[in-house]
């Protein structure tokens, strides 16, 4: 079971991002060229509360429109941002509806919906196992650090007790620009489509041919019932996460490592699979969660 296919393109992408139309400091034309500038190939403009603009080209640039809807909840901040959706559908999205409706909504429109700093929001188990339909959630968010935050970007921890649980979902990194002063063009996915439009990227997110990136680069991932095998460009660690607490030979560390190899078959009870690969700087990448019940030989 291969996850990446050789021949078809990567594209990078950035799927949470804000401008002027709401609360962003750069427009929507300037903060476009600055990822332009970065070597991103898509981004969704996903202003508070307003699709800014449709989903278009711009010089071969793939702009999705987006927007990012903000429910309080008990002792949470519940954030859900929607890609590809209709600027008319904005004025339905009314908060008093409640976050599920306006996921359905995205989705019956052509949209795609997905869950934003699931950490920084504090999000319980419960709040993400009760949402249904959600196409992926933000495993890092690069606004959710300092100077502006406290240590909250990473999102892995909670993210794996809901997939512990059976509420499994895709993983995205993401910028959540702002300022546009050091936390943009940091965190992106890169996707997997022969084509580069709203259709083929909603449509590769679906069959989760993407991964979630700082910067490593991810070539292969292929499955099999008794292993997990990973191809990458060079990094020092390569780990590997799932439902059980512990389990041998999670761990790689070295020089210009490019590959590693998880052996499925050491311990019983494994629900889910999930690798993430660091380089000498810091920078990760993530796979997205491998259902073990779904691997087909």
């Amino acid at each position: 079971m291969e996850y990446f296919s050789p021949d078809v393109p990567f594209w990078k992408g950035n799927l949470h991002m804000h401008t002027t139309e709401s609360d962003g400091r750069l427009s929507m034309r300037e903060a476009i060229e600055l990822y332009r500038e970065h070597g991103y190939h898509f981004v969704a403009l996903t202003d508070h509360d307003v699709v800014a603009c449709p989903t278009h080209m711009d010089g071969g640039m793939l702009v999705l429109s987006g927007i990012e809807l903000a429910y309080e909840l008990p002792s949470e901040e519940l954030h859900i941002v929607g890609i590809g959706i209709p600027g008319e559908l904005a004025p339905r999205l009314e908060p008093r509806f409640g976050p599920q409706y306006a996921i359905d909504a995205m989705r019956a429109a052509g949209g795609r919906a997905i869950i934003a700093h699931p950490a920084w929001s504090l999000l319980s188990l419960g709040t993400i196992s009760g949402l249904h339909n959600v196409s992926a959630a933000e495993i890092y968010n690069s606004m959710s650090t300092m100077p502006r935050n406290c240590l909250r970007a990473d999102s892995s921890p909670i993210l794996d007790i809901a997939a512990a649980h059976g509420h499994v979902l895709p993983l995205v990194a993401v910028d959540d620009a702002h300022f546009y002063d050091g936390e943009h063009a940091k965190s992106f996915i890169m996707l997997q489509a022969e084509t580069l439009t709203q259709a083929s990227a909603l449509h590769a997110m679906d069959e989760r041919r993407f991964y979630a990136s700082q910067g490593p680069q991810i070539h292969r991932l292929s499955v099999n019932s008794k292993r997990i095998r990973i191809e990458c460009s060079p990094v020092s660690t390569i780990l590997f996460y799932s439902n059980l607490s512990w389990v041998t030979g999670r761990c790689r560390m070295g020089e210009g490592l490019t590959e590693s190899e998880y052996d499925l078959t050491l311990q019983s009870g494994e629900t889910f699979v999930r690798c993430q690969i660091i380089d000498p700087e810091g920078k990760s990448a993530w796979t997205n969660p491998i259902v073990i019940s779904e691997i087909r030989d």
